[in-house]
């Protein structure tokens, strides 16, 4: 069986050919995505400089966006782009502006980043024209030398999480939007359904509604009127019945609005932690899954992070949807109120699998009715704006206080530490460690062992030496140790004889162990290891466990391992027999 990340990936046809990236002028450069499809594609036409100097930098770029490249998402590859017509643009005022990429002098790269503002963004851009430019072959060495110096890193982030009472409200607020949508495209849904079961009366309101519905889910606009102008019109008969022209009244009946998308991302963001971006690209999750039980479905969300290494760039998610509340419902909600947009698509001749697809409010760009992922941040319900970024980081810190879909030192460095709502927790997480510490090393060493080899090294545990002859002598053991105050035990009320289990005096002040009582304790420990083995783990650790913990700390403490092998062969029948008793609960009071 294949372990993690070693499975065989599925190779294209023997006759396949990777589409050119690079059309025959050079200056269109195409993103073509793992599946091959066409994800994006970026002219270098319309930006300045001669043409020579601008197939040089689209050559530069295809390279970086091409097979063995590094920019892979569409994003990093649009920033790139726009970092290279930021400097196209700068080289394209200079008195003599270059002509090809080997004139761009050390001079020229550095008059033009001296006239940057020095901000997070120009940062972003010389990261991204030195990552560009040190691939192009005809770039002078000594410019290579300049363009690779040091960048100043960035500073710290200074974005913090929301407080919880923030993370309720917003998380309310999108709940109350898009929950209302799923209502509206639900109940329209079904009056459509019934409009082509033939259940409405012709020409009567209902069938109207159905009618208009019919043609927004065909063509993603309520039926329009052409006039001799050229403008299109909703025809007045639709739109009085379907209640105004409003989005909600036309084409929101069947489709989500910008806004209500952002709201879902919320809830998403929310829910799973996940990044803006994966959000973003994420595709319909696999539909049907095998059910776990006849009441729950699972949901496979695949997840893509180009920016990680290759082998671990792409990876799954199951989500459960086994009752209102539960991640997979949200996403089965989600998927269901944007699968009239994908069916209006694939009408359209324009199909898609992304998860997250809205209508615009603009019915007259014509081409471009419907967006795809999460825009900008926009007003969501009584919420102005909400940082899907600062929502992850709120959940992380404050909800999970766990790593999602990334390392455990990404949590803590990234996430924790810089973070002030995690600091305001530390003192107290601190103090309750400290406490949890001093109590399980009270409870863990409570017994006392001595291994002296004479009744004098017994004399410390007491004023009394009667009492520690009389430990000496053996005539105050029990299973496991010597008793030094039969009627005052920590486990009783005062003053009454102790009948706790023999296993409790692992973690008893008043119990005593000597090397007599080696061979007993390392028979017992090698009997609880036994007992670990063969038991299931909810019953080791509710009547096993802590005396486990306990005479492992007593004996690895006090003893060494050659020790505890050479006491083995003094082991006798009576403490086989004993320990046995013990750990059947014979001897129990």
């Amino acid at each position: 069986m294949a372990g993690r990340h070693q499975g065989t990936a599925a190779l294209p046809d023997a006759q396949y050919r990777r589409p050119a990236s690079l059309d025959s002028t050079g200056l269109v450069a195409t993103l073509w995505s793992e599946d091959g499809t066409n994800a994006g594609v970026f002219d270098f036409t319309p930006l300045p400089g001669s043409l020579q100097l601008r197939q040089q930098f689209a050559a530069a770029f295809d390279r970086k966006i091409g097979p063995s490249g590094q920019w892979r998402s569409w994003d990093t590859c649009y920033g790139g782009y726009l970092s290279v017509r930021l400097l196209l643009r700068g080289l394209a005022v200079l008195e003599q502006p270059p002509a090809w990429i080997g004139q761009i002098t050390p001079a020229v790269w550095v008059s033009w980043r001296m006239s940057l503002p020095p901000s997070a963004g120009t940062r972003h851009h010389l990261i991204a024209l030195r990552s560009l430019l040190l691939q192009a072959p005809a770039l002078a060495p000594e410019t290579r030398e300049v363009i690779d110096r040091r960048i100043e890193p960035a500073p710290p982030p200074t974005e913090i999480a929301y407080t919880y009472q923030e993370y309720l409200r917003i998380r309310s607020a999108a709940a109350t939007v898009f929950n209302s949508a799923v209502i509206r495209i639900r109940d329209n849904r079904e009056h459509l359904r019934r409009w082509r079961a033939g259940e409405f009366t012709a020409a009567s309101n209902d069938w109207l509604i159905g009618e208009a519905l019919d043609c927004v889910a065909r063509t993603g606009e309520v039926p329009l009127l052409e006039h001799v102008s050229g403008c299109r019109r909703p025809s007045r008969r639709h739109t009085a019945v379907l209640g105004g022209l409003a989005p909600e009244k036309t084409w929101g009946r069947l489709f989500l609005s910008r806004s209500e998308v952002f709201a879902a991302a919320i809830l998403l963001v929310a829910s799973e932690s996940w990044n803006k971006s994966v959000l973003h690209r994420m595709q319909v999750p696999q539909a049907h899954a095998p059910a776990l039980a006849d009441d729950v479905d699972v949901y496979t969300v695949q997840l893509d992070k180009p920016r990680r290494p290759v082998r671990l760039r792409h990876t799954s998610s199951n989500l459960l949807d086994n009752g209102p509340g539960s991640p997979g419902r949200l996403l089965h909600r989600v998927v269901e109120a944007t699968e009239p947009a994908r069916e209006a698509l694939a009408v359209l001749g324009q199909p898609t699998d992304r998860l997250l697809v809205y209508r615009t409010a603009c019915p007259s760009r014509r081409g471009q009715e419907f967006g795809f992922g999460i825009s900008k941040s926009v007003k969501v319900g009584t919420v102005e704006s909400v940082s899907l970024r600062r929502l992850r980081r709120t959940v992380q810190v404050l909800i999970r206080k766990e790593p999602s879909q990334n390392t455990q030192q990404v949590h803590d460095t990234v996430y924790m530490l810089r973070d002030p709502a995690s600091q305001h927790d530390a003192g107290e997480t601190i103090a309750r460690g400290l406490t949890d510490a001093a109590e399980h090393a009270h409870l863990v060493g409570a017994m006392r062992l001595v291994l002296g080899n004479d009744a004098q090294a017994l004399v410390e545990l007491s004023d009394d030496p009667a009492l520690a002859a009389a430990i000496a002598r053996g005539d105050l053991d029990t299973a496991t140790a010597a008793c030094t105050d039969f009627t005052h035990s920590p486990h009783n009320d005062p003053g009454l004889p102790c009948t706790a289990s023999f296993l409790l005096c692992l973690a008893c002040p008043n119990a005593v162990a000597t090397r007599r009582h080696l061979p007993r304790l390392v028979h017992l420990h090698d009997g609880l290891n036994e007992l670990h083995a063969v038991l299931d783990t909810a019953m080791w650790d509710r009547h096993w466990q802590q005396h486990f913990a306990r005479i492992s700390v007593l004996l690895e403490t006090h003893t060494t391992a050659a020790e505890r092998s050479e006491v083995r062969a003094r082991i006798t029948d009576s403490d086989r027999t004993t320990i046995d008793r013990l750990l059947r609960r014979t001897l129990d009071a």
